[in-house]
């Protein structure tokens, strides 16, 4: 069905005119009236909220939390690589990290551009629903894995690189496996031990023989070596979870006198460019940031397009193996 303003006349009890007259103002006044005008358009996705501005300009926002680090200047670079074989504009947007409801900041937005992409790994479930259910058929995804069947997702294939880590530690030879956590309420991380264990339980002559909870940083990276440490444990091959942790994990394993990879061996997830950098070389599932802006973006449009609504698609983008000295002893 075609939505028209007489629909929104009809759902919100103003007549056609002033809905008529608000839709098509250069700028918003934020009255009563216009809010009210605004949220049934969005509830029955009438077409004005997933076409351009009024210059003619289509806007995509990455919505973030304010982080410094490499990862997120990776993700954000990816974007807007991505951006140049579009014709849309890519705005890099963020929300306070002493405010984790979101909601709020997601529906500011939705108001300033076309369409939004979310990366909040503090998200929950019912944030997802909430925000879905006041913006309607709006253009939004999620660029984590989530439960959710309201948001599409465009996310990097966490299991695959999980499994395809754990296999390249059996290839070493290696039967005893380690692994540090993320934070426990992140799908992605969940789903990077799901794959690394998948492997291990696939095979009878391999084992868990150490496993620790983690959050993504380096911090607890070198807690976890000292747990690791305590255990009297040798010939392990440890998964990080992240870069980050095995940053933390190596930095403590070599000033207690740990030689890597020598003594185990470590692989990461992200590939960020310190990989290469540290030493020993960090083996890392590999992550391509432009594809998943590429795709994101791609899926945007084709709603603006489209003036179509989000389902609860997944599209994973393969990830791939890099190997360095950090997984790869002499023999």
């Amino acid at each position: 069905m075609r939505v028209t303003l007489k629909h929104i006349s009809d759902d919100t009890g103003l007549s056609i005119a002033t809905v008529s007259r608000i839709l098509n103002r250069k700028r918003r006044r934020y009255s009563e009236n216009e809010e009210k005008i605004y949220a049934s358009a969005r509830k029955l996705g009438y077409p004005f909220f997933t076409n351009a501005d009024e210059n003619g300009q289509v806007s995509i926002a990455l919505v973030m939390k304010l982080f410094e680090g490499e990862f997120y200047a990776s993700l954000m670079n990816g974007f807007y690589k991505a951006s140049e074989n579009s014709t849309s504009d890519i705005v890099f947007s963020y929300v306070s990290e002493q405010n984790n409801n979101y909601v709020d900041d997601i529906l500011r937005l939705s108001k300033k551009h076309s369409g939004i992409c979310l990366f909040l790994p503090s998200m929950t479930n019912n944030d997802y629903l909430k925000i879905k259910e006041e913006v309607g058929r709006y253009p939004i995804i999620s660029l984590l894995p989530s439960k959710n069947p309201k948001i599409d997702t465009v996310c990097f294939d966490s299991y695959r690189g999980g499994y395809m880590l754990a296999k390249h530690f059996q290839e070493q030879g290696y039967k005893k496996f380690g692994y540090i956590s993320g934070p426990p309420n992140r799908a992605d991380a969940i789903f990077r031990k799901n794959g690394f264990f998948d492997h291990i339980h696939e095979n009878d002559d391999l084992e868990l023989v150490w496993s620790f909870d983690g959050n993504f940083t380096s911090v607890l990276g070198k807690a976890a070596f000292s747990d690791y440490n305590n255990a009297g444990l040798e010939n392990v091959a440890i998964f990080g979870g992240n870069d980050y942790s095995c940053f933390g994990f190596m930095k403590a394993a070599i000033e207690s006198g740990y030689k890597i990879p020598d003594d185990f061996i470590i692989g990461g997830f992200d590939n960020i460019s310190f990989c290469e950098n540290f030493t020993p070389e960090l083996t890392s599932i590999a992550t391509d940031f432009r594809a998943l802006g590429e795709k994101s973006i791609r899926i945007i449009e084709n709603m603006i397009t489209d003036n179509s609504e989000s389902f609860g698609n997944i599209s994973m983008i393969p990830v791939n193996i890099k190997i360095r000295n950090s997984s790869t002893p002499k023999r």
